[in-house]
């Protein structure tokens, strides 16, 4: 792994309710801009407005972050309450425990992490992107 490759990353995404989810994730780097499409599951919880699914989101891009060579991430997403839970450790509810730990672990992982909270304006085509697909997905 190249230790200094790092990448600002928008985030956003979006689930079924049943436990599916997509995320969309705008990546730039020193050498380039994309976009990458990282599907996820979680299991849903009614109490909790969809964290569980943006914290397994986070989850799974982590996990896709480190395999493609990233040690530093700064990752942006548009939910506040789920960027405080995770910029630094927090007491969650004991049924959000496992995903938040999930998503810790993912953050842990690399040598530097932020979790920042993105405005509803840059994550707008990434969310509507994913919840598109997951519509079409139903529909089929």
């Amino acid at each position: 792994m190249n230790r200094n490759s790092a990448a600002d990353v928008l985030v956003g995404f979006a689930h079924d309710g049943s436990g599916r989810g997509i995320a969309y994730a705008a990546i730039a780097n020193g050498t380039g801009r994309g976009v990458m499409r990282i599907p996820f599951s979680a299991t849903p919880l009614a109490l909790y407005d969809g964290r569980e699914y943006a914290y397994a989101a986070v989850a799974a891009l982590g996990a896709e972050l480190r395999k493609r060579g990233f040690a530093r991430i700064r990752v942006r997403l548009g939910d506040e309450r789920v960027v405080r839970d995770l910029a630094s450790p927090v007491v969650v509810p004991p049924a959000l425990g496992m995903p938040y730990v999930r998503a810790r672990c993912a953050l842990n992982g690399f040598a530097a992490a932020r979790v920042e909270r993105a405005d509803p304006r840059e994550i707008a085509d990434l969310e509507g992107r994913a919840r598109a697909e997951l519509q079409l997905r139903t529909a089929a």
